[in-house]
């Protein structure tokens, strides 16, 4: 044990787990580690043992308040940081040393090219999508995460893999 976290390998894979989960819905490296720094901060004081859903619905719940406070702030400087110049690719928020195997998809598809897929997803679905096949959470556990019923996630988790594939043929 060092400065009272106890370091253990499920531990690191829900910091992991966490940060990739922030870097996804923030879109932004610099955020997401603010992000889960503030979701771990936030904790209920156990001595750093979180449960891998409550740790994710931290960061849920920090990152929608970075986002609110973005919004709040881009209104008062008139200037969006949300738009979109046509042809641009984002720019990819997963490390493919560590993330690549994570994905699966046809052969013929670039793994670039379904990580930019999966990034261009409204919020709502990209987040239950990542959850469950990145993070390869149960849908029950989804539905702690997100505070959504059962039937709400697995609503999304459809319409989110109908568009992804989608996006993925066009390419």
């Amino acid at each position: 044990m060092q400065d009272g976290v106890i370091a253990n390998r499920d531990g690191m894979l829900t910091l992991d787990s966490a940060y990739n989960f922030a870097r996804f819905l923030s879109g932004d490296a610099d955020a997401a580690e603010h992000i889960v720094q503030a979701a771990f901060l936030r904790g209920d004081g156990d001595s750093g043992r979180r449960s891998r859903t409550s740790m994710l619905r931290g960061v849920r719940n920090c990152y929608r308040t970075w986002l609110t406070t973005r919004r709040r702030r881009d209104r008062q400087s008139d200037v969006f940081a949300h738009k979109r110049l046509p042809d641009a690719r984002p720019p990819s928020v997963l490390r493919t040393d560590d993330r690549a195997d994570k994905i699966s998809a046809r052969t013929d598809v670039d793994a670039s090219a379904l990580r930019c897929a999966i990034e261009t997803l409204p919020r709502r679905l990209r987040e239950i999508l990542v959850l469950r096949e990145i993070d390869k959470l149960s849908y029950r556990e989804i539905s702690e995460v997100t505070s959504l019923p059962m039937g709400e996630v697995m609503s999304r988790l459809a319409c989110a893999r109908r568009r992804l594939a989608n996006r993925v043929k066009q390419r």
